[in-house]
C-alpha cells in the first residue's frame, strides 16, 4: 500500500492497520536528523516514515526561511524579520498604525508568481505517485493581517474599525484563494489552510467575532476550491484551544484538523473523536510542549501507541505531533515515537 493510499483511507473512514503520519520538524531538529542518517531534505521525511511531503507555499514559510542567527530580511509582504534562535520572529510590521489608503495601497506578493509553486511542482513529479502532496496555504488570512499590523493594531481595529479590516482581510483572502487554485490546477492532493486563532486557555477573538470576521471568508475560498475540483480535500491548522468553533469548521467544508494541542484547554482529541469523529479526520496529538521534551522513551512509546489505538478506529486519524518538533526534544524520544509508529 502507498502512502498516498493510506492517507486517502484514514480520510475516507477506513479503518487500517498502519496509521499514516506527517511528523514536522523544525530545521534545527532536521539537521541533527540529517547528520545522524547522512540523509537530506525529502530523504530524511521518507526514511522516518513520512506518508505526507508538504510544501509551504505563503506566509508561514518565511518563519523558519533558513537564515543565519541575527540575520535580518524583508519578506515578499513587506514585513521585516530577523532570525532569532531557531525561527525568525518579526520585527517590524508595515501596516502598524495604518489607514484605510494606506491597506489599500501596500503592495501584497504575486500570487501566480512561478518560483512559488517550484517544490510543489517538483514533490508532485518525483513523488507523487507514491506519497500524498500537501500545499501549505497558512496563516491564510489573520496571520498574514497580525504580521502586516501588528496584534495589538489588529485586534483594536477589529473591535473598533471594521471597514479597515475588512478592506485587508479582502485582500489576503483573494491571494490565498488564487494560491490555492494554482497549487490544485498543479496537483496538489490537499490544500492546507488555517490561522492560529487559540492561545492555552481560549480564541484570541471571541467566536462570535471569528465568525463575523473570519469564517465567511474561509468559507468563501473553501466553496471556490470545490468549484475547481469538488473532492478536493481541505485541511486546517489553528494552535491552541479552538473547541468553540469545530462544529463550524465542520459546516464550512473542512476535512482534517490539525493538531489538535492536547495542553489547550478543551482540547481532549478524544473527546473531539467522540463528538466529531465522524465528520471530519483529526491530525495530531502527540504533546510538543512537554511530553516529547521530559518524559522517557518508554512513556512517549506508551502515548504514542495510546494515541493509535484509540483514534484509528473506524479511521479518521492521522498521526503527527502537536507542533514542529524544537531541538530541545531529545533525539532518542523522536526515535521512541518513529519506532512505535514502525510497529503497526
Amino acid at each position: 500500500m502507498t502512502s498516498k493510499q493510506k492517507v486517502y483511507d484514514a480520510l475516507n473512514f477506513k479503518e487500517n492497520s498502519i496509521v499514516p503520519r506527517f511528523v514536522w520538524y523544525s530545521s534545527k531538529t532536521k539537521e541533527k536528523l540529517e547528520k545522524l542518517y547522512n540523509l537530506n531534505g525529502v530523504e530524511l521525511d521518507i526514511y522516518m516514515g513520512n506518508d505526507i511531503l508538504q510544501t509551504w507555499l505563503s506566509i508561514n514559510g518565511e518563519m523558519e526561511r533558513e537564515v543565519e542567527d541575527n540575520t535580518i530580511f524583508i519578506d515578499e509582504w513587506g514585513i521585516t524579520w530577523k532570525r532569532s534562535g531557531t525561527h525568525n520572529m518579526v520585527i517590524k510590521h508595515p501596516l502598524k498604525n495604518a489607514d484605510y489608503k494606506g491597506i489599500e495601497k501596500h503592495t501584497l506578493p504575486n500570487p501566480i508568481d512561478p518560483k512559488r509553486y517550484e517544490n510543489l511542482e517538483y514533490l508532485i513529479k518525483e513523488y507523487g505517485n507514491e506519497y500524498f502532496i500537501g500545499a501549505d496555504i497558512s496563516g491564510t488570512i489573520f496571520e498574514p493581517a497580525y504580521h502586516l499590523m501588528d496584534m495589538e493594531d489588529l485586534l483594536i481595529s477589529i473591535a473598533y474599525e471594521e471597514e479597515k479590516v475588512d478592506l485587508l482581510f479582502d485582500r489576503i483572502t483573494e491571494f490565498s484563494l488564487t494560491v490555492a487554485k494554482e497549487a490544485i490546477k498543479r496537483g496538489a492532493d490537499w490544500i492546507w489552510l488555517g490561522d492560529d486563532l487559540g492561545t492555552q486557555a481560549g480564541m484570541i477573538m471571541s467566536p462570535d467575532k471569528w465568525r463575523y470576521y473570519l469564517k465567511p471568508r474561509m468559507a468563501r475560498i473553501i466553496n471556490e476550491i470545490r468549484k475547481v475540483k469538488s473532492d478536493m480535500v481541505i485541511a486546517y491548522h489553528s494552535c491552541g484551544s479552538i473547541v468553540d468553533i469545530i462544529p463550524d469548521l465542520i459546516e464550512i467544508g473542512i476535512n482534517v484538523l490539525n493538531p489538535i494541542q492536547p495542553k489547550a484547554l478543551n482540547m481532549d482529541i478524544y473527546e473531539i473523536k467522540r463528538k466529531y469523529g465522524k465528520d471530519i479526520t483529526l491530525m495530531g496529538n502527540i504533546d510538543t510542549q512537554n511530553l516529547m521534551k521530559e518524559a522517557t522513551p518508554n512513556e512517549v512509546k506508551r502515548e504514542t501507541r495510546k494515541l493509535i489505538d484509540a483514534l484509528s478506529i473506524e479511521g479518521g486519524y492521522i498521526f503527527a505531533a502537536s507542533h514542529t518538533i524544537q531541538p530541545d526534544v531529545p533525539i532518542e524520544n523522536i526515535l521512541a515515537m518513529i519506532s512505535e509508529l514502525n510497529e503497526e
